[in-house]
């Protein structure tokens, strides 16, 4: 019977240990997180002007998708200008205007209306009010070291999982994954960075004479 009880005892302290350690170390993942995405944000928001080529791809193995195009986006404080393929996004930092060339739709809202962000630096802008931040590992990238954080949103939405890529020596965004509920997978892989540019203000204004005269208008306002 004494040794019955001893073995429970010894079964509740493992247990009871086991837990505190996972807390500790989840609790260091989430530190670390969000040092390292805050030293990212803070490179970023450096720059005056931000330009970046990248490479955009779509995967759903169940649906069989598996589609690449190539883009660039031009960044300026609040304001973007991001082309993915024949489609285009556009906010003055405070209305977006996103030409769906397959819908061959111009959909207006406000940038306050949007859920999470569309260029492939958003996630970094308020990711501690947003998401949960957890580390997961270094591991090595196309000839250089990359930390990999995974963003989880506080509130539901249309992915459930973020997956950030910084370069661990540079601190800049490497490249991000976004996971759908129905198996889909949104990369964003940088090709190419500049900053600093002379980038002018008309970049991130709407002119609806760039756009095809028959693509309806949708204001989600």
């Amino acid at each position: 019977m004494m040794k019955r009880k001893i073995i429970m005892l010894l079964g509740v302290v493992i247990i009871t240990f086991t837990a505190k350690a996972q807390t500790e170390y989840e609790t260091r993942a989430e530190r670390e997180a969000d040092r390292l995405l805050d030293q990212a944000r803070e490179k970023i928001n450096s720059y005056k002007t931000i330009e970046l080529g990248f490479q955009y791809q779509m995967e759903n193995a169940d649906m069989g998708i598996n589609e690449t195009m190539e883009g660039k986006a031009y960044l300026k404080g609040d304001k973007y200008r991001m082309i993915v393929g024949n489609n285009v996004f556009i906010s003055d930092g405070e209305t977006v205007w996103n030409y769906i060339d397959d819908l061959y739709e111009i959909h207006v809202n406000y940038v306050e209306n949007m859920e999470g962000g569309i260029t492939p630096t958003a996630l970094l802008e308020n990711f501690e009010e947003e998401y949960n931040g957890k580390f997961i590992r270094q591991e090595p990238y196309e000839r250089k070291t990359v930390d990999l954080i995974d963003l989880i949103p506080r509130e539901s939405q249309a992915f459930f999982k973020y997956r950030v890529a910084l370069d661990a020596n540079k601190h800049s965004l490497v490249y991000t994954i976004a996971y759908d509920r129905h198996g889909g997978e949104y990369t964003y892989t940088m090709t190419s960075f500049k900053t600093n540019h002379n980038l002018d203000d008309a970049l991130f204004e709407f002119d609806r004479n760039d756009f095809p005269e028959d693509a309806d208008l949708v204001d989600m306002r």
